[in-house]
């Protein structure tokens, strides 16, 4: 898992490396700027470089970026905004000016044939809108159209939560970012922002040294995945892999059932009315259809909850007597989210939701915008309910007792009806075979968001359910 800090988080890993480990924060620097200035050379081999520079730590990584760029042939061109306000920077300025390198009088003046610009501006420190010479940076470096690699994060935009500070914003085509992973790398609309996001270890985890300090967050990798997909062998039993219940209506309904066995669950129950059966179009034979007093905690291990149900006062009271009083793992979403934001009782056994940023909203008692403005923060207060949080989306957000985990897929193909049906389904099925709420939801989510990507121009969540079968093995 790749690890994720706040701002502020790694700006103390930072301190601690150099203040009680003891390397020098020219070396951090200088590790910095070389690993960025690798990355921009292999993206961009020839041609001349724009650096432009601020006054802090940051600029003071844009100017070992110009030092080895000019060592390795580019042309460089350098701007700052303001002179160098910290030694380390000071130190590399110093250098920059001992090599010949040449300093423009303004960010214009810079650009003049370069193929890429290097965007030191600013770094993990903004909290507000660049003004005066930065903003008038930002506006050259956008009117020019020319590609940008951003150190740590693109000036303009927030490390903590990917917002834009103001109108004035850089668009990067890569971003370099130092030690950490940021959250404002993981959300929109900062994910669109960095572009491709590289990450130059530069040795925080020295800190440990002193003093452990967790991250905020960790990025989920396919090895974190495939060690918790459940063994299962040609021995076992379909009553040993795992029975999903699921309580749904409609075409919804079919979604769920079709993904819970994607997961290799051995018997998926369908609970509605009976009027409703044939109402019930494409579902497969092997799906057992029961009315909804049928559910059995001893026969059923998972139960999932709300695709297509319906918001009348009669389910309302149904969710909320199932939510605090079903023993066994139950996943709520859709309409179910909706009912519980109303009201909801203290919950008896593992507990999953669901929610895009809307129905984040509507459990948490803000606004979609409030939800969208800091993700990570309302996975956090989602978690804090005692659940397992899914906040669907761009890098889909997973909380839970271990902690907040990102499913690092941005698929616009997932933008279609009934495709968060089949992930209520498929979680339930990794419920019903054992794993914890949480990796139960991760587990799905990275299936479900890798077998996005694998689906045809245009497809639908039927194609999904398709686009599953050759995942659910592995992730």
């Amino acid at each position: 898992m790749i690890p994720v800090s706040r701002a502020a988080v790694a700006r103390e890993l930072d301190r601690i490396v150099i203040e009680e480990v003891g390397l020098p924060g020219q070396v951090l620097m200088e590790l910095a700027g070389r690993g960025a200035a690798d990355a921009v050379q292999e993206r961009w081999p020839t041609g001349a470089v724009a650096v432009l520079c601020g006054p802090g730590n940051n600029g003071g990584d844009g100017y070992v970026v110009a030092r080895w760029l000019a060592l390795w042939g580019h042309p460089v061109r350098l701007w700052a905004a303001r002179p160098p306000a910290t030694d380390d920077a000071r130190s590399n300025a110093a250098l920059c000016a001992a090599m010949g390198l040449t300093t423009c009088s303004t960010p214009a003046e810079a650009l003049v044939g370069a193929v890429v610009v290097v965007d030191a501006l600013l770094g993990t420190g903004q909290r507000s809108a660049p003004r005066g010479a930065i903003r008038e940076a930002i506006q050259a470096v956008r009117s020019s159209g020319l590609p940008v690699a951003a150190m740590d994060l693109p000036t303009g935009m927030c490390a903590d939560t990917g917002q834009r500070l103001g109108t004035d914003c850089i668009s990067a085509d890569l971003t370099v970012t130092f030690g950490r992973h940021k959250p404002g790398h993981l959300c929109e609309p900062g994910a669109s922002l960095c572009g491709a996001v590289t990450c130059i270890d530069i040795g925080l985890d020295l800190a440990g040294i002193r003093q452990r300090i967790h991250p905020d967050a960790g990025i989920l990798q396919q090895a974190d995945v495939a060690a918790w997909i459940p063994d299962r062998t040609d021995s076992q039993a379909k009553w040993n892999r795992g029975h999903v219940a699921i309580r749904a209506g409609g075409g919804a309904a079919v979604l769920a059932a079709h993904g819970a066995f994607r997961s290799g669950a051995g018997l998926v129950t369908l609970l509605t009315p009976r009027e409703e059966w044939s109402r019930l179009h494409g579902l497969w034979p092997e799906v057992i259809l029961a009315e909804p007093a049928a559910l059995d905690p001893r026969r059923h291990d998972a139960l999932v909850i709300g695709p297509g149900l319906g918001l009348s006062d009669t389910l309302g009271e149904e969710v909320r007597r199932l939510w605090g009083e079903f023993p066994g793992a139950l996943l709520a979403d859709a309409d179910a989210l909706t009912l519980l934001a109303r009201h909801a009782p203290q919950p008896v056994g593992m507990r999953v939701i669901t929610p895009h940023s809307a129905e984040a909203a509507r459990l948490l008692g803000t606004s979609r915008v409030a939800v969208e403005a800091d993700r990570f923060s309302a996975a956090q207060a989602l978690a804090e309910q005692g659940v397992a949080a899914v906040l669907k989306g761009p890098n889909t957000l997973l909380s839970g007792p271990e902690g907040i985990w990102v499913v690092p897929v941005r698929c616009g193909a997932l933008g279609t009806a009934g495709s968060g049906d089949v992930l209520a389904g498929l979680i339930g099925g990794f419920l019903a075979l054992g794993l914890s709420a949480q990796r139960a939801a991760a587990v799905g989510a990275w299936q479900h968001a890798h077998a996005g990507l694998r689906l045809p121009h245009r497809g639908t969540a039927s194609d999904l359910i398709e686009s599953l079968r050759v995942t659910n093995s592995s992730p």
